[in-house]
């Protein structure tokens, strides 16, 4: 890394010649003329590049820094999460719920929300074609139906009588009313594919569309970006380019990120970069039209405005957020997110609307 290694001083020299013997001895045992000879010269002090002054500094501080009171060096600690705005000013309370109710097993990997009614919301999890039907009020699943086989669903979303079911693939699938007996289900292609993983789905009621978020592969030429792709609802065509891109790169000082971050995030790269800001769901909020984003990577949301501009980054607390799949409001903006179980129960957590400064309209 630049660093001359230190070595000791070595000359070659020339062999002595017997002076008294004869000139054809001496001509016998004469050597032509040596090169000059080849002479390391040994520094006084280490030579460093200014990289690497820099990175031996932070070495030695954080070596000086980890041991206190005559204990062993601290471990390295784990990487911080990026900052993210201040949630004070959100329209919602993510540290205080309004009610929080424990999801049963065949939820655990729940991972779609939608608003059925006033009363009830449907669910789906991410291993079986069932459409669940759940109390609003309690989180109670009242009703269980079979739409499709067995698949990796990651999105849904209610339209009028219709309910839309995104799979991971790409594949929308219809229903073509949640209420009947039995469902009658149409199966769409989108032009996407496993590649982008899709697993957001909501709907933009002012432009009669569906909005898809990718949560790997955003397209050609959109390197560094997230993407959101529509869903066509009068031609039941995907469009060619998506309408929302979220640049990654520049999520960081979206956030709010401070110096200190940045001057880190400058020297070490990747590890402080947000580039996996991941959606996980999406939703359109029915009192400001501005679309919810949300990542369970990162555990936080992305708020867009209808234009596409990102207005607020609020982080969720871990604690009442481990994972975070499903986004959906009841049509007072009230707010509800479920988080998938892993190890345990599948939570679903309501939240109120309290409107504020950030959230003025379209």
């Amino acid at each position: 890394m630049g660093i001359v290694v230190p070595y000791e001083t070595y000359t070659m020299e020339r062999p002595k010649v017997c002076t008294t013997a004869s000139s054809e001895a001496r001509r016998l045992t004469s050597f032509p003329p040596f090169p000059a000879p080849l002479v390391y010269k040994k520094p006084q002090a280490f030579q460093t590049r200014p990289i690497a002054r820099v990175l031996l500094s932070c070495i030695a501080l954080l070596l000086v820094s980890g041991v206190t009171r005559g204990k062993a060096p601290m471990p390295r600690p784990p990487m911080p999460s990026p900052p993210c705005a201040d949630t004070s000013a959100a329209p919602y309370a993510f540290d205080h719920p309004e009610a929080v109710f424990k999801l049963p097993r065949a939820l655990r990997e729940i991972s779609g929300l939608t608003v059925l009614d006033s009363l009830r919301l449907g669910a789906i999890q991410d291993e079986a074609g069932t459409l669940f039907i759940l109390d609003a009020r309690t989180g109670v699943v009242t009703e269980r139906k079979k739409f499709g086989k067995d698949g990796d669903y990651e999105g849904l979303e209610r339209v009028d009588h219709r309910v839309f079911v995104l799979r991971s693939d790409g594949a929308l699938f219809e229903i073509a009313d949640w209420r009947a007996p039995k469902l009658v289900v149409t199966k769409h292609r989108t032009r996407l594919s496993s590649k982008y993983d899709t697993e957001g789905l909501g709907y933009d009621a002012a432009r009669r569309r569906l909005l898809i978020a990718c949560k790997e592969y955003p397209g050609k030429k959109l390197k560094r970006h997230r993407a959101v792709y529509a869903f066509d609802l009068t031609t039941n065509a995907l469009l060619d380019a998506p309408v929302f891109t979220i640049p990654t790169k520049e999520m960081p000082a979206l956030s709010g990120e401070s110096a200190l971050n940045r001057r880190l995030r400058r020297l070490f790269g990747s590890v402080f970069d947000m580039s996996d800001f991941k959606p996980s769901a999406l939703a359109v909020h029915p009192v400001t039209g501005r679309v919810y984003v949300l990542s369970s990577v990162r555990k936080m949301i992305l708020v867009l405005t209808p234009e596409g501009a990102v207005s607020d980054v609020w982080a969720l607390p871990k604690k009442r957020f481990p994972q975070p799949e499903g986004l959906t409001f009841l049509p007072d903006g009230t707010l509800f997110i479920s988080n998938e179980g892993g190890g345990k129960r599948a939570t679903l957590l309501r939240f109120a609307y309290h409107p504020g400064t950030e959230d003025t309209g379209p």
